[in-house]
């Protein structure tokens, strides 16, 4: 099922396969997808200020991201560029490279991918009107860039649309007719999810205009969900969803739970918020139950040990799950010693390959250190269930 490689370089992307890459930046999350028909999608692409990152330190992440794609898609464009929610290691972040100017904004992260690789349509879980939802903090720095980002794409008359929670028409194929057993279906966005019936949607929110601000939602239970199925595969990716309810004060605010109950068994799931101490909760592993979780890790704190042990299912008598990480820092591994053993990697690129019609898949792990996209480790094949 699993075996070291002795570095082969990624095998291109052929038509009628499904590519899922969890990109390494080493300072935030990025996802590129390339869909059978070539439909090429990027969901992030986060900075941070505080942390080097690149291989060399030479280009910024949204520049690396952008070569990524370039090379592992057959596009110079991309069909679809997708913030789940408004936070700088998932938007970009501000930064010291006054050299790095767009049109009235600084160029990072999302805007930085969309100089390279220019998108077709950016969707936001709110632009223009964010109602009672506004990104949180207000009047942050990398808000202010991001959404001056939206401003000048709008002026130049390019896409910019907000979320449809519960749609499988908003994010489709070039040609659906094509792949027929294949959907991208929006389950969260801004506390709404979907009911599972048709493209209806519930809000999980009480009346906003009725809480106190300590009790307002954050910026994190405002993202993106969503479930990627192609024949029998499905896939499950929520940004920061997460299940803290501040010791149950209010329950509501665990938005996590009842979106994986309306995705269900998944093969592959993105741990939430990184893995972080308030997400991946037991409902949302016992619901998704998946075969691969991917922690997109990046911080000293990516992942917390009941996480990670919840995901691996590192109990005695429970199922054994794999558990993929793009990079976990050493001492994010002194902690999680007695799992890190467990792991299936630590460190790279993790590209989830799925077979032509979507019957089973491969996981495969590239070297994130230099862009040469060296084959590591391959894991697999996986039947879907």
């Amino acid at each position: 099922m699993s075996r070291e490689t002795t570095s082969p370089v990624f095998p291109k992307w052929r038509p009628g396969t499904l590519d899922i890459h969890h990109i390494d930046t080493g300072c935030g999350n990025s996802t590129l997808i390339v869909g059978p028909d070539g439909t090429t999608i990027i969901i992030d692409c986060g900075t941070s200020k505080d942390i080097p990152s690149g291989q060399d330190g030479s280009r910024r992440p949204g520049e690396l991201v952008a070569r990524y794609a370039l090379r592992n898609s057959n596009s110079t464009m991309l069909d679809y560029l997708i913030a789940t929610h408004i936070h700088p290691d998932h938007v970009g972040d501000v930064h010291s490279d006054t050299s790095a100017m767009g049109d009235g904004f600084q160029l990072t992260g999302l805007s930085d991918v969309d100089r390279l690789m220019r998108a077709s349509l950016v969707i936001d879980r709110g632009y223009p009107n964010y109602a009672l939802r506004p990104p949180l903090p207000p009047s942050a720095p990398f808000a202010d860039n991001y959404i001056e980002w939206l401003h000048t794409k709008r002026r130049k008359w390019r896409a910019v649309t907000r979320i449809d929670v519960g749609s499988t028409s908003q994010i489709r194929l070039r040609r659906p007719q094509d792949y027929p057993t294949f959907s991208i279906r929006t389950l969260a966005a801004n506390g709404s999810v979907w009911t599972g019936t048709g493209e209806e949607s519930r809000s999980l929110f009480p009346d906003l205009s009725t809480l106190p601000p300590e009790a307002l939602p954050d910026e994190n239970k405002c993202s993106m969900a969503f479930l990627v199925s192609y024949g029998l595969f499905r896939y499950y990716t929520g940004g920061d969803l997460n299940c803290d309810t501040q010791d149950g004060r209010y329950p509501w605010m665990d938005v996590e739970t009842p979106v994986a109950r309306v995705a269900g068994k998944v093969d592959v799931a993105v741990a939430n918020h990184h893995g972080y101490f308030d997400a991946c909760g037991p409902g949302f592993a016992a619901l998704l139950d998946a075969t691969n979780y991917i922690i997109p890790a990046w911080h000293v704190t990516h992942p917390g040990m009941a996480q990670l042990q919840r995901m691996l299912g590192a109990w005695p008598g429970v199922r054994r799950h794999n558990v993929f990480a793009t990079r976990m820092l050493p001492e994010n591994c002194l902690i999680n010693s007695r799992f890190t053993a467990e792991m299936r990697s630590r460190q790279g690129h993790v590209v989830v390959r799925v077979e032509p019609g979507g019957g089973s898949y491969r996981i495969l792990v590239l070297d994130s250190s230099n862009e040469q996209d060296y084959v590591t480790a391959e894991f697999g094949p996986y039947m879907c269930s």
